[in-house]
Formats: structure tokens, C-alpha cells, sequence
């Protein structure tokens, strides 16, 4: 009997020209829209379109660079890294491209910004000394919640919000992923086992019980947030997402 594991969108090769896809459906605007960042234009730029793929929406129009969206879990927000002010860092704007700001008046060189489920942080990598931060929207704080004997980069949330995932870097070939507590910044490294690896791409179940992962060459793993029960679910595939119920 097989086991029931998540439905894994394995987003194969997904490429529009230079194209990158980023997180996708939300609950508002009403109608279901896909947030991404492509070159077509000749400058990176973040876009919404249809589902279909129909009408795409150039919602940046800056001669910066603006790439990395993430969509916030009300779908009334996009937080997206521009360098639109001398240095790549966050910025925020409505779903309809206007209020655009800057998260931080201190400009930082942060990256790939990731919502909390409540919508009240981010969770981001610092390009100063690769930390993972957690920054907290419409304020100035901002805390790394990673220890500094290595290099982060990957945070994704838990879905109770209480532990962020992540991959550290301590050499070529000495990748982990861990899960770090956000209440006791105790940290976790749940893989590798015996087998040292590259890993990328974490992303929570539903449930926050696994964590879907891809391991560099080989496909897409899931294990138990507990470091156990390690699977191999598909060879030749990589960064995984968890359908909404997890099933």
C-alpha cells in the first residue's frame, strides 16, 4: 500500500524566457492572479497576470531592478527587493502596484523576502553577513534569529508561525537544513544524516508537520520536522510546493 504523501507541485523547468515564478494565488484582489518578475520588457520587472497566463500587468515600470515577489496571505500586498534607492533591499506596494516603500529607512542589503501567515513580518536573508532576519512590517525592528557561525539563506515559515526552516552553508559542500525556534533560537539540523549533500528550496506542509526539500542531483526529499522518517519522493525534480491541504 502506498503512503499518502502531499500532492508536490514540482515545478519543472518552468521558465517564460527569463521569467521567475513566485508565489501565486491569493484571496484578494478577488479574482486569482499570479505574481512574477521578468526580463521581457529588457529590465526586471514585477508583473501579475492571469491564471492563463492572460494579461500581464508590468506593475514596478522602474528603471531598477525588481525581482523576488511574494505575495502577503491577504493578497493586498507585494513584497518584492528592488535597488531602486542604491542597494537591493525590501520593498512593499498594494496589489495594484501603487504606495510603493521601503520597508527599512536604513537601507540593507536584504533578499528574497518571505510573509509570516499573520502578515505582520518578513522573514529575509541579509546580504551583510547572511543571517536570516525576521523584520516586522510598519516598524523598524528587525532581529537575525540565526546563530553567525554560518551562512543562510532559504527561510520559509512554519505554518503556525513558531519555527522558521532554512539551508546554512559552512564550506562548497557543507550545506544543512535546519529549523531554528523563533521563542528559544534553538536550532535544529535535520539534514544531513551520513550522506553530506547540497540542499535547497525547504517549503512546509500545511500541517507543518514535514518539510519538502530538494537535495542537489537527486530530487525532492520530505522528512519529519523531527529529523525523521527521510523519503525520497521524485529524482529529477526540484523546488517542491505543497498543494493547500497538504493530501
Amino acid at each position: 500500500m502506498q503512503y499518502r504523501f502531499c500532492f508536490l507541485f514540482c515545478l519543472l523547468a518552468l521558465i517564460l524566457g527569463e521569467t521567475q515564478m513566485y508565489s501565486v494565488f491569493a484571496r484578494a484582489p478577488a479574482t486569482a492572479k499570479i505574481v512574477f518578475a521578468s526580463t521581457r520588457d529588457g529590465n526586471s520587472e514585477i508583473y501579475i497576470m492571469n491564471p492563463d497566463g492572460s494579461k500581464p500587468v508590468n506593475l514596478t515600470r522602474h528603471p531598477s531592478r525588481d525581482l523576488a515577489p511574494a505575495w502577503s496571505p491577504t493578497g493586498e500586498h507585494i513584497a518584492f527587493n528592488s535597488d531602486r534607492d542604491g542597494t537591493r533591499d525590501v520593498y512593499i506596494m498594494d496589489a495594484n502596484g501603487k504606495n510603493v516603500r521601503k520597508m527599512f529607512r536604513r537601507l540593507a542589503y536584504r533578499e528574497f523576502p518571505v510573509w509570516s501567515p499573520d502578515g505582520k513580518k518578513l522573514v529575509y536573508t541579509n546580504a551583510a553577513d547572511w543571517g536570516i532576519y525576521v523584520g516586522t512590517i510598519n516598524s523598524q525592528q528587525e532581529e537575525r534569529i540565526t546563530s553567525a557561525n554560518f551562512l543562510g539563506g532559504w527561510p520559509v515559515w512554519a505554518p503556525d508561525s513558531s519555527e522558521v526552516a532554512f539551508i546554512s552553508t559552512e564550506g562548497p559542500w557543507a550545506y544543512s537544513l535546519k529549523v531554528v525556534n523563533l521563542e528559544t533560537r534553538k536550532e535544529k539540523i535535520l539534514m544531513p544524516k551520513e550522506e553530506i549533500g547540497k540542499f535547497f528550496d525547504p517549503d512546509w506542509s500545511p500541517d507543518g508537520t514535514r518539510i519538502a526539500f530538494y537535495w542537489s542531483e537527486k530530487g525532492i526529499y520530505v522528512i519529519d520536522k523531527n529529523g525523521r522518517s527521510l523519503k525520497r519522493l521524485i529524482s529529477s525534480a526540484s523546488r517542491p510546493s505543497w498543494s493547500p491541504l497538504g493530501d
